[in-house]
């Protein structure tokens, strides 16, 4: 006797809400799941053996009409006796072996960043490079390995030789590697498992970042030094000294100085607004632009350029990483970094000053983690109490300065 084909439709489907299974004949059922998902399999029978075979979720492009056609091609191969399931699974570890020949490590570099690039993945063009270099540079030794054949052991021998020597930028790379794979196994280029992952992989090998070379803060200028070194940057009057001087009065990141563009300054209030984009935890901040710090923005202006603040008058780009860096080199400062200025401001406001610590913290643009300080803060009273904090800054800072040398 024949079975009754055909006993869904569209209608019925989308109407069926009760969580069961529901057959429209001939092997092929709608699996409703307690959670309202909807399913669809087909069940066989080959060689003796029940077997079922999952035909994706229901949706517009795998309606009724569809996944009957997918039933009839596993029906008619198993009237061949061949199991269906096993064909799928031969043919997607055939395309995936076929995707690991065509790619080599370096080609799914190039594959990753355009992937990533299109989203937004990286938050600043600094970063971006940095991966890119580490990438590019030291898991060269990578480049020219088919996806596939990339193990443990070969990650392990391109790391290796750079542990010792240069421990973060040796674990940046392993991070960036394991990244790259992670990408490439969740587009299916390869099979897991990820070769560059450390817990239960890489640590059986290398040592632990922290044995070989215990971490450090950035190297910071101690904060009774801060007006001796900006009298020392006046003298330069350089549009890159400048810059600095602009970093440290303003209690900046380095590449959110770097990057200002006018559309951001309000010269007429004495704000400098940076958007959530260009801001590490991603919100926008606001700073007080206050006497020097404020006259460094006008002298800018003896540099025009129509949309960045501070350009390099050489090429008329945004500074490089390393300006502000080079500029203290030249004057003798070679253990400092300058990041490490915001450490020289927030120590020097906790032993120096009495102001509220989260007028500090938010003038830093660090995380507060109380919401109602969060609330607090957002108002027009912390803006003015951290404008109070920046002015007793900036006339610290000018200490063995007169203001007036800015303007000559």
């Amino acid at each position: 006797m024949s079975r009754a084909i055909r006993k869904l439709n569209r209608a019925s489907v989308k109407a069926i809400n009760i969580p069961g299974r529901y057959g429209d004949g001939d092997g092929l059922y709608l699996i409703v799941k307690k959670s309202g998902r909807k399913s669809w399999l087909y069940r066989f029978r080959l060689n003796g053996r029940r077997r079922d075979m999952g035909l994706g979720s229901v949706s517009l492009s795998n309606n009724i009409d569809v996944v009957r056609k997918k039933a009839d091609e596993a029906r008619a191969l198993v009237q061949a006796g061949i199991d269906p399931l096993e064909k799928r699974e031969t043919e997607i570890e055939a395309r995936v072996e076929e995707i690991e020949r065509r790619y080599t490590f370096a080609e799914i570099i190039d594959l990753f960043f355009k992937s990533k690039d299109s989203t937004g993945y990286f938050r600043t063009e600094q970063t971006r490079r940095r991966w890119y270099f580490c990438l590019t540079t030291h898991a060269k030794g990578l480049h020219s390995t088919q996806l596939s054949k990339i193990t443990t052991k070969q990650v392990y021998r391109v790391l290796e030789p750079l542990w010792m020597i240069k421990t973060e930028t040796a674990s940046r790379t392993r991070l960036y590697i394991e990244a790259v794979l992670a990408w490439a196994i969740a587009m299916e280029y390869r099979d897991a498992p990820n070769p560059a992952v450390w817990r239960g992989n890489l640590d059986q090998l290398l040592t632990p970042k922290e044995r070989v070379k215990p971490s450090k803060n950035h190297a910071a200028l101690p904060w009774q030094d801060i007006p001796k070194l900006m009298k020392q940057l006046r003298s330069l009057k350089t549009p890159a000294s400048y810059l600095t001087e602009f970093i440290i009065l303003t209690a900046a990141r380095s590449g959110e100085a770097r990057g200002a563009v006018w559309d951001e300054i309000d010269l007429e209030a004495g704000v400098w607004e940076i958007p959530a984009e260009r801001m590490k935890m991603k919100r926008p901040h606001l700073v007080p632009l206050v006497g020097a710090s404020r006259r460094l923005v006008e002298r800018a202006q003896e540099f025009p350029h129509e949309t960045i603040v501070f350009s390099n008058p050489r090429n008329r780009r945004v500074f490089s990483y390393n300006a502000p860096m080079v500029t203290l080199r030249k004057l003798g400062y070679h253990d400092i970094t300058t990041h490490g200025f915001r450490s020289s401001f927030k120590t020097w406001a906790l032993e120096a000053t009495n102001f509220p610590t989260q007028a500090i913290e938010f003038a830093l643009a660090h995380e507060t983690k109380n919401t109602v300080e969060r609330a607090y803060i957002r108002g027009n009273r912390m803006f003015s109490k951290r404008c109070e904090v920046m002015k007793s800054w900036d006339k610290f800072a000018h200490l063995n300065l007169e203001v007036s040398n800015l303007d000559s």
